[in-house]
C-alpha cells in the first residue's frame, strides 16, 4: 500500500487557509451575494422595455461625395497619364467618421462587468465545491454526484458567459461591413435598413444576456440552497432527492 501524500507543515496551512477563504467567500455569494445580484438584474431588464426599439435606430448619414477632382497641379513635364487622377485622393482621415450606434454602445459596456462579475462570481463557488467532493470510495455516492452536477452546471454558466462576450465583436464586425456597403452604395434603401435592423436585433440580444444573467443568479442560488446538506456532507445516510 502506497504512503500517504505528506506536505509541509506551512505548506499544508497555505492550503487550509486557502480552501477556509474560498468556503467563506463561496458561502456568502451564495446566501447574500447572487439574491442581490438576482434582485438589481431584475431592476436592469424592466428598464429596457420593448417599446423602446424604435428609439435605439442609429442610421449614420452616408458622406457626401467630393464635388470633383481637383484642380491639375502646375507642373512641368508631360502630364499625368491616361487614367490617372487629376487631383489628389480623398483621405480617409478627411472623411466623416460614421459613429457607432452610441446607444447600444452605452448599453453594452454597461453589460460587459456584469458577465465577467458572474464568472468570476461562479468560479469561485465552483472551486468550494469541488473541494468539498471527498476520495473515491465504493458506495454511498448519492451527494457526491450532486456535489458533481453543481460543479457542472456552474462550469456551464460561465462557457455561456465567455459565448455572450465574444457576441459582441460579431455585433460590431457586422455593422461595420454594413455601414461600408451603404457609404459605397448610398442609392440602395436596403442597406440602410439592415443596418437598422442590425441595431435592434443586438437591442433585444443585450435584454435577452440580461435576462439570462437574472435567470443563472436565481438558478444557481436555488439549486445550491436546496441541496446546501449535501454539498457541504455528501457522505451521509440519508438519500434526499436533488431538487
Amino acid at each position: 500500500m502506497a504512503a500517504p501524500l505528506k506536505l509541509e507543515r506551512d505548506v499544508q496551512g497555505k492550503v487550509d487557509s486557502f480552501r477556509a477563504r474560498i468556503a467563506r467567500e463561496a458561502e456568502d455569494l451564495v446566501s447574500t451575494f447572487f439574491p442581490q445580484k438576482l434582485s438589481e438584474l431584475d431592476s436592469r431588464v424592466q428598464e429596457l422595455r420593448l417599446q423602446d426599439l424604435g428609439r435605439i435606430r442609429s442610421v449614420p448619414a452616408a458622406p457626401a461625395a467630393p464635388a470633383g477632382p481637383g484642380p491639375t497641379p502646375d507642373t512641368a513635364g508631360d502630364g499625368p497619364r491616361r487614367g490617372e487622377p487629376l487631383g489628389p485622393a480623398l483621405l480617409p482621415a478627411e472623411a466623416a467618421l460614421l459613429a457607432s450606434n452610441q446607444h447600444l454602445v452605452a448599453l453594452i459596456e454597461r453589460v460587459k462587468p456584469e458577465i465577467e462579475l458572474l464568472r468570476e462570481k461562479c468560479n469561485t463557488v465552483r472551486m468550494w465545491v469541488q473541494l468539498l467532493i471527498p476520495r473515491v470510495e465504493d458506495g454511498n455516492n448519492f451527494g457526491v454526484s450532486i456535489q458533481e452536477d453543481t460543479v457542472d452546471q456552474l462550469w456551464t454558466v460561465e462557457s455561456t458567459a465567455a459565448s455572450y462576450l465574444r457576441r459582441f465583436s460579431t455585433y460590431y464586425n457586422t455593422r461595420a461591413k454594413l455601414v461600408s456597403k451603404m457609404v459605397k452604395y448610398p442609392q440602395v434603401e436596403d442597406y440602410r435598413r439592415t443596418v437598422a435592423e442590425v441595431d435592434e436585433n443586438e437591442y433585444l440580444s443585450v435584454r435577452q444576456i440580461l435576462l439570462h444573467l437574472r435567470n443563472q443568479y436565481a438558478t444557481l442560488h436555488d439549486v445550491i440552497v436546496k441541496n446546501i446538506d449535501k454539498i457541504k456532507t455528501p457522505r451521509s445516510t440519508h438519500a434526499d432527492e436533488l431538487y
